[in-house]
């Protein structure tokens, strides 16, 4: 009896032990399942607030926006044609010049020298030539001396000519009415063709050689105006397209252009960088979004749309680029609401709530 007592003793020992160790994990359990239960069925009832854009038709203005390089309208690096010295100097650096004017004057003394000894024969050749015909009327001389002499008197008159073309060459002029810059040498220097005297350029206009892709060469023509700005000069400046290479470029698949604009004030210099916007075209009726509403797909693109509180996916195919905003060509409709917002955190199907619209 005292034995079977014991053992109920026992048993009711390790039952109330394991009522201590396994309730409280039991009422554990159950409040985790009741944890995870609650929030997700909150979440897929709780709508998320997104923001919406109202999808209506724009005018589009297909453009293209490059950087082109001012260049001047004439540019010429003033070289000697002969190697002699510079006696002569007859300008101040960076002034305007008129077309012309004698810039740098060279050494020509032994040029003069030669052609005064030319003419000294000219004349004698000229009084043997009276002379023998003179003669030859006579008939005390032949016809063949009275045409050798008239043959050495034509060879000095030719000779006479090279030399007034070479002493022309000891004068550089202005080729053209512009603004010279520094001269690379002094009165004295001995110079030869490879060396360059000074620039000179006529800035009055300027031109502005810029690229576009070869897909839009088809698009634009002779004649179109341009719109460009330099950084550090105020205000927008007109160009008109004159010319462009008859090929694309094999590097860089695109076509350069060139453009005349002109210059009030010269404020525009050679070599500066221009930042160039050709419009090509404008389409009415276009349908533009803002570019973060597109969610980009393994094959296209596709945007979320506001159809009774719920977000649905739509496929669409974009078009040309602005800024801020995207061309749809195929897809949305007018009227149809994008969402703009929250984008990564939406599904198919989830219910949404717009807080502004646009």
């Amino acid at each position: 009896m005292k034995k079977y007592i014991k053992l109920i003793s026992i048993s009711v020992i390790i039952l109330i032990i394991a009522g201590f160790i396994i309730i409280p994990k039991i009422l554990s359990t159950k409040e985790k399942s009741q944890r995870n239960q609650s929030p997700g069925s909150n979440q897929q009832n709780q709508a998320l607030s997104v923001d919406g854009y109202v999808v209506k038709e724009q005018s589009l203005d297909n453009e293209i926006k490059t950087i082109g390089t001012i260049r001047a309208n004439e540019e010429v690096e003033l070289r000697s044609e002969v190697s002699r010295k510079v006696v002569g100097i007859y300008f101040k650096e960076g002034t305007s010049v008129s077309r012309g004017k004698v810039l740098f004057k060279l050494d020509a003394s032994d040029l003069s020298a030669r052609l005064k000894k030319q003419e000294i024969d000219e004349q004698l050749a000229i009084n043997q030539l009276e002379r023998e015909k003179y003669l030859i009327d006579k008939g005390l001389t032949p016809q063949e001396t009275y045409e050798t002499v008239e043959t050495n008197l034509a060879r000095i008159r030719a000779d006479m000519e090279i030399t007034r073309v070479d002493i022309t060459k000891t004068s550089i002029r202005a080729p053209f009415s512009g603004v010279i810059g520094l001269r690379n040498v002094s009165i004295g220097s001995y110079v030869t063709p490879t060396i360059v005297l000074a620039t000179i350029q006529d800035v009055s206009k300027i031109k502005i050689d810029f690229s576009i892709p070869e897909k839009y060469s088809p698009m634009f023509k002779v004649g179109q105006r341009v719109v460009f700005n330099v950084e550090g000069v105020p205000g927008d400046f007109e160009a008109e397209v004159f010319a462009f290479e008859p090929k694309v470029e094999n590097n860089t698949r695109t076509l350069v252009l060139r453009a005349i604009a002109s210059n009030p004030g010269k404020k525009l210099m050679p070599g500066n960088f221009a930042n160039v916007t050709l419009k090509l075209s404008t389409q009415n009726n276009a349908i533009l979004i803002p570019s973060q509403a597109l969610v980009p797909k393994l094959k296209g693109q596709s945007v979320y749309v506001i159809k009774d509180g719920v977000a649905k996916t739509v496929d669409v195919e974009i078009g040309e680029r602005t800024e801020n905003n995207v061309q749809i060509t195929t897809g949305l409709y007018p009227g149809d609401t994008v969402i703009t917002t929250n984008i990564l955190r939406l599904r198919p199907e989830a219910k949404v709530k717009m807080v502004k619209a646009e």
